[in-house]
C-alpha cells in the first residue's frame, strides 16, 4: 500500500516541529492502518504492519505457524504449502511464517479511522515528550510569555510553546503581568490530566527564584565561588539571603552587589521591586543571628538550644529597625536562621532587672530579721538558766 506524499510531508513536519520521534509516528500510522484493515476484515490477531515512510510503503503480513494439519486457517499454513511459498527455505514444523497479505480498499470509515487513531496517537506522543522533556526541568528557571489571566491566575506561554500557569497563590502581592509581557518563573511542578495533557506550574513566590536569578544575574554564584546557604523571603516586600563566599580573598556581598549595586537591583527589578538583603554565612549561630538582623546592631545575644530559641538585645534606637515594619524584619530573621528569635531593647532589660533586685534586697532584710528575733527569744532563756545556776551555788 502506498502512502500519499501529502501525509508522509506532514508527518515529516511533525516530526520537525513538534519533536515527536519517528519511531513513534511510524508506530501510530501501523496501528491506524491495522484497526482500520480491522474495521473491514474482522478481528486479526496476527497481523503485522511494516511502515516505511523513506520508500512511501505499508505492507501488511500475516504470521502463521507451519502445521501439519490445519485447524485454523487464518493462523496456520500446511507445510506442503510454506515449501510452495518459500521453495528457498528449509522450513520445519513449529516455525512460524509471515505471509504478505493485501491491504486493500479500507474504505470510507476506515480511512477515517486510521486517521483518527494517528491524531490521537501523535497527541499522546506529544504529550508524553512534553512530560518527560519538563520534569527534568523542576525547579529550573523559565522565560515565559504572558498570554492572558483568568480568575487571578495567569497562563503563560513557554519558550517551546508550550502553556503553562502560574496560580493566584504564587504570583507576587500587587504584580501586574499584562498580555506578551516576559517574565521569568520558576517551574514547580508538571500535572498531567487526561483531557487537555500536561500543564506547567510555575512559582513568582517560591524562595528558589532568588536562588536561580543570582546563578543567572551573578557569574560567581554560577561558577560556585559564591554558595547561596539560605533565603528567607516574603514575596513583593523583602528577602534575605546568606551567602558564603569559598574563595578567602572574594567579598561575598559586594560581589552579589555589583557596581553601583547593578546586579542585585537588576534582580530586584524581576521580583517587581522586592528588595533583598544579602546576609554573610556565618558558622557560629551567635554572629549569624546578628548579622541576620542587619540593618540593626545587636549588643548581645542569648541562644537556648533545646528550645531553638534566642534572646537578642539592642540599643534602644536600634529596636524599630531591629524589628522592622510589619515585623518583617525580625520573621525574616528568624526564618533564615531557624531560630525563634525574641527582640529586647536594652532598657527593656533593665527595667525587668530593677525588680529582681529590689526583691533579693527585700529578702535579706528579711532573714536579718529572723535571726535578730531568734538571738532576742533565746537571750533571756539563756540568762535565766545562769542566774538559777548562780543562786543554787550561793547557797
Amino acid at each position: 500500500m502506498r502512502i500519499d506524499s501529502k501525509m508522509i510531508s506532514a508527518l515529516q513536519e511533525i516530526e520537525v516541529t513538534r519533536g515527536i520521534p519517528r519511531e513513534r509516528i511510524i508506530e501510530a500510522l501501523a496501528k491506524a492502518v491495522k484497526a482500520a484493515y480491522e474495521k473491514k476484515h474482522g478481528l486479526t490477531p496476527n497481523l503485522e504492519m511494516e511502515v516505511d515512510l523513506n520508500k512511501g510503503t505499508i505492507e501488511a503480513y500475516l504470521s502463521k505457524s507451519v502445521v501439519e494439519r490445519i485447524s485454523s486457517e487464518s493462523l496456520e499454513i500446511s507445510l506442503e504449502e510454506a515449501k510452495k511459498l518459500y521453495p528457498d527455505e528449509e522450513i520445519e514444523l513449529g516455525d512460524t511464517l509471515l505471509i504478505e497479505t493485501e491491504i486493500g480498499d479500507l474504505g470510507y470509515w476506515g480511512v477515517n479511522t486510521a486517521k483518527t487513531i494517528v491524531r490521537n496517537l501523535i497527541r499522546q506522543a506529544e504529550r508524553d515528550r512534553i512530560t518527560n522533556e519538563y520534569k527534568t526541568r523542576l525547579y529550573d528557571l523559565i522565560t515565559c510569555t504572558v498570554l492572558y489571566e483568568e480568575r487571578s491566575d495567569v497562563f503563560v506561554e513557554t519558550p517551546s510553546r508550550v502553556e503553562g500557569v502560574i496560580p493566584s497563590e504564587e504570583r507576587i502581592p500587587g504584580e501586574i503581568l499584562k498580555p506578551a509581557q516576559r517574565v521569568k518563573c520558576l517551574l514547580i511542578e508538571v500535572r498531567t490530566t487526561k483531557r487537555s495533557g500536561p500543564m506547567l506550574i510555575f512559582s513568582r513566590t517560591h524562595p528558589d527564584l532568588i536562588r536561580r536569578l543570582m546563578e543567572n544575574e551573578i557569574p560567581e554564584v554560577r561558577e560556585g565561588s559564591i554558595e547561596v546557604m539560605a533565603i528567607a523571603r516574603d514575596p513583593g516586600f523583602r528577602s534575605k539571603v546568606a551567602i558564603k563566599s569559598n574563595l578567602p580573598e572574594l567579598d561575598p556581598v559586594g560581589t552579589c552587589i555589583g557596581t553601583r549595586g547593578v546586579r542585585v537591583t537588576a534582580i530586584s527589578h524581576e521580583l517587581n521591586e522586592e528588595k533583598i538583603d544579602l546576609v554573610p554565612w556565618r558558622e557560629d549561630p551567635f554572629e549569624f543571628i546578628a548579622e541576620a538582623l542587619s540593618p540593626a546592631k545587636v549588643a548581645s545575644v542569648e541562644i537556648f538550644e533545646d528550645e531553638k530559641r534566642a534572646v537578642v538585645i539592642v540599643p534602644d534606637d536600634q529596636i524599630s529597625l531591629a524589628i522592622g515594619k510589619a515585623w518583617r524584619n525580625v520573621k525574616l530573621a528568624s526564618r533564615l536562621t531557624k531560630y525563634y528569635l525574641e527582640v529586647r531593647s536594652m532598657s527593656e532589660v533593665e527595667v525587668k532587672a530593677e525588680p529582681d533586685k529590689g526583691r533579693e534586697s527585700v529578702d535579706a532584710v528579711s532573714v536579718n530579721s529572723s535571726e535578730a528575733s531568734s538571738s532576742a527569744e533565746s537571750l533571756p532563756v539563756q540568762t535565766i538558766a545562769e542566774t538559777e545556776k548562780e543562786v543554787t551555788e550561793r547557797s
